[in-house]
């Protein structure tokens, strides 16, 4: 009996994926996905921050660079530490890092948003320890949140892609 059940996951998988072509679904990232568009495509515009950093180079990962963009994508965030863990004797010992990015997607030379969004995610650090360990927990925790970010537009992106 357990030598049959391969077979039955093999043809599982084999049925699964005919049922997928047949109804049109094409991968993303494929070669005639919808993905592809904005491949090599898009200039990016970020704050001139850690977070914004760190969102450019992930979407320039994602995405790729270059060298003559046909979109701009325009990205705004607003990032602000608060404490969640306060000690008896009134030391904080964590902070929540929660981030907004708003981003608009454009034409080159045109102002007009062909798509837009609002993407929110959010990261902590602790803060127990030294100074120098906190602003490192920090600058981590601040790196994680622009990748976060840049992720959750890409996602946005691929998605509207379909229509561009």
């Amino acid at each position: 009996m357990s030598s049959s059940s391969p077979a039955i996951a093999r043809r599982a998988v084999i049925l699964g994926a005919l049922a997928l072509g047949g109804c049109g679904f094409t991968p993303v990232y494929g070669t005639q996905g919808a993905g592809g568009v904005l491949r090599n495509a898009v200039d990016i515009e970020t704050p001139a921050t850690r977070e914004g950093f760190r969102l450019r180079a992930r979407v320039e990962d994602r995405l790729g660079r270059t060298t003559s963009p046909r979109y701009r994508l325009r990205v705004t965030l607003d990032i602000d530490a608060s404490p969640i863990a306060i000690t008896t004797q009134q030391d904080t010992t964590r902070y929540n890092l929660p981030g907004i990015a708003t981003w608009t997607l454009m034409e080159m030379g045109d102002d007009t948003a062909i798509a837009s969004g609002r993407v929110d995610t959010f990261t902590a650090y602790s803060a127990a320890g030294t100074t120098v360990a906190t602003r490192e927990a920090e600058g981590d925790a601040r790196d994680r949140l622009g990748t976060a970010l840049a992720d959750l537009i890409i996602t946005r992106l691929m998605i509207a892609a379909q229509d561009l």
